[in-house]
């Protein structure tokens, strides 16, 4: 069933626009800084708002605020099982918090690099980047997704370690980037594991959590 609240989209997507923005239209370092600091401010008060509008009650368990709608479905893929992946977005009382917390930390991070000076318009757009994908990772309710925002972090993390970072930067970007692509190789794995799994054939977490896979079937197909 497809849902749109369209509230965590924004959220989620706002710091991405606003780095296109600063990217092509922005011009001159006090703009950029400026504008970035608006994208930023905007965003938490969309933290802000979700996790006030959520329903902190009996809700707490149930994810809030859906967005959904399939992108990929109805298709055969490994033992004639379907295929599904869809855009899904939702918050639980574990992860608005964690919304709102990556609201007020992005905007302090924009608010702290003021001081930067090299290559400044660059800096806010990764920075910008990294935020929506940190806010993507936790309201992803489909495993493709949030492995998609996962690996939309490397980038924006690599670039600022290497480019802006202090000490043995380009060291530390490397060892970061390595780790976190073998991190991401074994996430991968296990991920697909669970969609073989028989009867499974989706990747929406919450359906997932409801059939209640047994953990030993999904050892079989790792090992």
């Amino acid at each position: 069933m497809e849902e749109f609240n369209g509230l965590l989209t924004a959220t989620v997507f706002l710091p991405m626009v606003g780095a296109l923005v600063v990217a092509l239209l922005v011009r001159g370092d006090r703009r950029v800084r400026l504008f970035a600091t608006a994208v930023a401010l905007a965003d938490m008060v969309l933290a802000i708002v979700v996790f006030s509008l959520f329903n902190h009650g009996d809700g707490a368990q149930r994810f809030q605020m859906i967005d959904k709608f399939n992108w990929i479905g109805d298709g055969s893929f490994f033992n004639n099982q379907s295929f599904e992946a869809s855009y899904h977005l939702g918050v639980d009382g574990l992860s608005a918090p964690m919304v709102l917390l990556t609201g007020i930390l992005g905007f302090c991070a924009v608010l702290a690099s003021w001081g930067v000076q090299l290559r400044v318009r660059e800096y806010f757009v990764w920075l910008l980047v990294l935020q929506t994908a940190v806010m993507g990772v936790f309201t992803s309710l489909d495993f493709l997704l949030f492995f998609l925002f996962w690996e939309l972090e490397l980038l924006p993390m690599y670039l600022l370690i290497s480019i802006w970072g202090t000490g043995r930067k380009e060291y530390s970007a490397m060892k970061f980037l390595i780790f976190t692509i073998l991190g991401s190789a074994f996430m991968l794995v296990a991920i697909l594991a669970v969609f073989v799994t028989p009867d499974v054939g989706t990747f929406n977490m919450v359906e997932l959590s409801e059939k209640g896979i047994d953990a030993a079937k999904l050892i079989i197909p790792v090992n």
